[in-house]
């Protein structure tokens, strides 16, 4: 229990803390550039849970009495006190309900990262679009803000609150589960916030963008132009130089650092009349590079999806289309080229009867073995594909005739040599064909196999070819 009260403390004094952090940046009242506490608020609920809320409430409803005091509200402190009550009912509620909706997403197990990203966003602008609503009825409701002044803080309100959501919840998500590590979720695991190591030049990245940043508004500051805010936008470009080259911790950082510095300048350089710009500049930078984040998955998935379609799941030879895709670039690179290009033709002799005889299983054995044999006969430059069935295919571009012979009768007599278990003897024959000058992939094929046809006329166990 004191474990647990000693937490609630550290809490409610973080929480205190990061609310005067976004007090810095306040340019109407109960409004400001961003939101950081509601990012923090996010975080402690979505880590831990029902056992944050007395701190968050106590921090919530001591800000409220100090905000009064503050803005020399005529309330007594018991109706400041009710309206903390009142605020920390719509803050923790609202994000507690988009903390949940977060964890059951991540806990559904799905493992996808770009669903994740695209689940927070949504989760970040409705659940601070929700605290902003009831946020501005318990102030107004509670005396600490006219009705007639909702129409200009409204937005505003959400917008700071989304950012700070945005912005800081996976800094905050990161830094609090290295703190207390079993508050640790599949979330953290999911999406790396470790503190993995920064490359080399992480500073010089980050140096880069908050010059760039600077220089951005201290031109919106010279000219006073309303087109030369929109400037920042071109931040995103930096930003996912960032997200595709750094660690998932380092990117939250710098996202959180940059756009802590908008906030700081667009009080310094009194740029409060492009406010709004600067709040969605920073919303964006900061979801634009979450989604870089996913780039990653996104390639290896691809990758995955490729290497699947390309390749055979048995034997891991090539697939048909992938075999008959690069068969065709290789007749043009070799015909440009004046190289010679031949196709070979195999498959295992009775291959039927060993399955009837054997079973599939022994069969399957059959395939694989052949196809190693085959791959450690032929170059790198080389591709051997299945066609179907028993029957593969060897792509040798820059080999003739007398090579692709050679090559066939060397995979003939190590399949004849081989010893597979249950198999008395494996054979396989062969028919070969080389590329003539108005060959197709498909007359290529065509005369490769009508030589494998006559070798096994010929008595199997061989190769053929068909000059034309």
């Amino acid at each position: 229990m004191a474990s647990t009260l000693l937490r609630n403390v550290a809490m409610l004094v973080l929480w205190v803390l990061v609310w005067q952090l976004g007090r810095l940046v306040e340019y109407t009242e109960h409004a400001s550039v961003w939101f950081p506490v509601a990012g923090l608020t996010f975080a402690i609920l979505l880590l831990g849970g029902n056992r944050t809320i007395p701190a968050l409430f106590g921090g919530a409803v001591l800000m409220t009495i100090w905000i009064g005091r503050h803005y020399h509200l005529a309330l007594s402190n018991m109706e400041l006190a009710y309206a903390g009550v009142m605020f920390a009912l719509a803050h923790i509620g609202s994000y507690a309900l988009g903390a949940r909706a977060l964890r059951m997403i991540v806990n559904r197990g799905s493992g996808a990262l770009p669903e994740l990203v695209v689940g927070f966003l949504l989760i970040a602008a409705l659940s601070s679009m929700l605290a902003t609503a009831t946020g501005l009825w318990a102030l107004v409701s509670t005396g600490m803000m006219k009705l007639h002044d909702v129409d200009a803080a409204w937005l505003p309100y959400w917008i700071g609150d989304m950012a700070g959501v945005i912005v800081l919840a996976p800094f905050f998500t990161a830094v609090l589960s290295a703190i207390h590590p079993e508050w640790k979720t599949r979330l953290v695991a999911l999406v790396s916030l470790n503190h993995q190591h920064a490359t080399p030049r992480f500073k010089y990245k980050l140096l880069l963008n908050l010059l760039l940043l600077a220089a951005s508004m201290w031109l919106a500051q010279a000219t006073r132009s309303p087109n030369s805010a929109f400037a920042i936008f071109f931040l995103v470009i930096p930003y996912m130089w960032i997200a595709c080259t750094e660690s998932a911790f380092f990117n939250v950082l710098s996202v959180a650092v940059g756009s802590f510095m908008i906030a700081l300048l667009v009080h310094a350089l009194e740029l409060k009349e492009f406010v709004m710009v600067y709040q969605f500049a920073i919303n964006v930078i900061a979801a634009n590079t979450l989604f870089g984040l996913a780039l990653p998955t996104l390639i290896a998935d691809n990758i995955k999806l490729r290497r699947v379609a390309d390749t055979d799941s048995l034997t891991q030879a090539a697939s048909r289309e992938c075999l008959e895709q690069r068969a065709e670039l290789d007749i043009i690179d070799c015909r440009q080229q004046r190289m010679a290009l031949s196709l070979i033709v195999f498959d295992i002799d009775h291959f039927k009867r060993i399955n009837d005889r054997f079973g599939h299983a022994v069969g399957d054995k059959a395939l694989k073995h052949v196809c190693v044999i085959a791959k450690q006969a032929l170059r790198p430059t080389d591709m051997l594909g299945r066609f179907g069935g028993d029957e593969f295919v060897a792509l040798l571009p820059g080999n003739d005739t007398a090579a692709a012979i050679a090559i066939a009768e060397r995979i003939r007599e190590h399949v004849y040599e081989a010893k597979l278990e249950g198999v008395h003897a494996l054979t396989a024959s062969f028919g070969i064909a080389e590329m003539q000058p108005m060959d197709t992939y498909e007359s290529l094929f065509e005369r490769a196999d009508r030589a494998l046809y006559n070798a096994k006329q010929d008595g199997r166990n061989r190769a053929a070819w068909l000059i034309a």
